[in-house]
């Protein structure tokens, strides 16, 4: 199963059509609403130091001529749509069983846990978040997956799910930086976090805002492991941050919006991921685009922060409106990824 079926199949049939709890969706896509920059910290200052954070320790020498030959060969080949859907791995093949389960009204519970005990991956995914302080505030442990579905509920476990399948595209492993993958896991996370609790707050479809910030960077991450990738097939022995940051400046936002499409995804999270390129204050974009762009910029500022630090991003609050306890809820991420 490719990751287009499963978010095509977990959406379900409908879902560019109003959603039945009040949520603005439809209309979200077209509504025009300003960007505007933070008061004390600029978008590219943010990203910049977002990037650094993600390369922390690495030598920042001038490309070499390879180097430059290795990301063309790769930019090239990410613009094909083969190329990037072979890019991204395939899901397990637990997913299609649980995606038939959750649509079918006479599934039960033992169903649901019988299929995913099925990959211990997936097991061990749905449990780690189902113990993560955002998904079970209250903080009893659950040991075991039926334990852990009853506590989801069927939305919850929609929300759990697609996090499990985002993760090991997301976090993957590099042969040059170990932590780059975590840390990109760790924003997308917090960043789909945000993106629900501040679509909540604006009566947006709370799934869908989920899943708009939990891939947002799946572009990055897709290009840095292709770059990778090429590095090592060419034997450079050690890359530096400037063989990576700046082609992911460059192409990593496109290339999330293109795989957007690759995949099939709403319009409202392909428009919002489009109207990422070349944003600026002074444009205009749809409310999911605007909702994108804070939260990222707020997970960006959270991620660069010291943790006994975050007092000090209090003026983004102010600044773009947003739900005062967000950082609080991204400690409760934070603390179990």
């Amino acid at each position: 199963m490719t990751v287009s079926s499963f978010f095509r199949s977990v959406l379900g049939k409908n879902s560019n059509r109003n959603s039945t709890d009040g949520a603005t969706t439809p209309s979200a896509a077209v509504v025009c609403l300003p960007v505007r920059e933070p008061s004390q910290l600029s978008q590219g200052e943010c990203e910049e130091r977002f990037y650094q954070m993600l390369f922390a320790g690495s030598h920042n020498a001038p490309l070499s001529v390879p180097q430059k030959l290795v990301i063309n060969v790769v930019r090239d080949a990410l613009s094909k749509k083969e190329h990037r859907l072979n890019a991204v791995p395939r899901l397990p093949m637990v997913v299609p069983k649980l995606l038939r389960s959750l649509r079918d009204p006479d599934s039960s519970v033992r169903d649901y846990v019988a299929i995913v005990n099925k990959d211990p991956a997936m097991s061990a995914a749905v449990l780690k978040l189902a113990n993560s302080v955002y998904f079970n505030p209250v903080g009893s442990h659950i040991g075991d997956i039926e334990r852990a579905i009853v506590k989801l509920g069927i939305d919850g476990l929609r929300s759990v799910l697609s996090a499990a399948v985002m993760q090991p595209i997301i976090q993957r492993d590099s042969p040059y930086f170990s932590q780059t993958g975590q840390r990109l896991w760790a924003h997308s996370l917090n960043t789909a976090v945000a993106c629900e609790i501040i679509g909540h707050a604006r009566r947006l479809e709370r799934f869908k805002a989920y899943l708009l910030g939990l891939m947002h960077d799946v572009g990055k991450i897709t290009l840095f492991s292709e770059l990778c990738k090429q590095y090592k097939l060419n034997g450079d022995t050690a890359p530096g941050m400037q063989a990576f940051i700046p082609p992911l400046q460059a192409q990593a936002t496109q290339l999330s919006a293109a795989i957007a499409k690759d995949w099939q995804l709403p319009e409202e999270i392909c428009q919002a991921l489009q109207e990422q390129v070349n944003i600026a204050p002074g444009k205009q974009v749809s409310a999911f685009g605007q909702l994108l762009y804070q939260a990222n910029i707020a997970c960006e500022a959270y991620a660069i922060t010291p943790k006994n630090k975050t007092e000090g991003l209090q003026f983004l609050l102010a600044d773009f409106a947003l739900p005062k306890n967000l950082f609080n809820k991204l400690d409760d991420v934070s603390t179990q990824i």
